[in-house]
């Protein structure tokens, strides 16, 4: 009866670790994603700034990572 008690704890403790890294390994994820999401949209400002100034769209690309091809995507969504 002693050994099947340790076992259920182990298996208790086991199911409890498990949970709080699952939990853990979420909140990480979605912190890389928003810090990402943010990286992205800081870069889609500054283009978007950099076309409103009338700046050439290889110089734009240059400056934020984007394509040519994205930073017209960008231009062609303007207002």
């Amino acid at each position: 009866m002693g050994f099947e008690k340790v076992l259920d704890d182990i298996k208790r403790e086991s199911k409890l670790e498990g949970k709080l890294e699952g939990k853990l390994e979420g909140k990480l994820e979605g912190k890389l994603e928003g810090k990402l999401e943010g990286k992205l949209e800081g870069r889609q400002e500054i283009a978007k700034r950099m076309i409103d100034l009338d700046m050439d769209v290889t110089l734009i690309a240059a400056a934020t990572g984007f394509t040519p091809e994205e930073v017209e995507q960008l231009r062609d969504r303007l207002p």
